[in-house]
């Protein structure tokens, strides 16, 4: 039953050898117990990241499911 508002604030970070390459931080959530948080991908060969924070009140395989990942019972 717990939510990502129960959490508060969320992070991502993308850390290199010497440096962090990429942060984020997310803030926002209240009801929802699914999150996309970020995307990493390639482009033009080199690597990006996104943050997305997509939240939803349903549950992880609901989530799945809508990507088409069938998912047991």
């Amino acid at each position: 039953e717990a939510t990502f508002g129960d959490l508060g604030a969320i992070s991502v970070a993308v850390d290199g050898n010497l440096v962090t390459a990429a942060t984020a931080v997310l803030d926002a959530a209240t009801t929802e117990r699914t999150m996309l948080v970020a995307e990493i991908y390639r482009r033009a060969g080199n690597w990006r990241m996104r943050a997305i924070g997509q939240g939803y009140d349903h549950g992880l395989a609901e989530l799945a499911t809508c990507y088409g990942v069938v998912v047991d019972d």
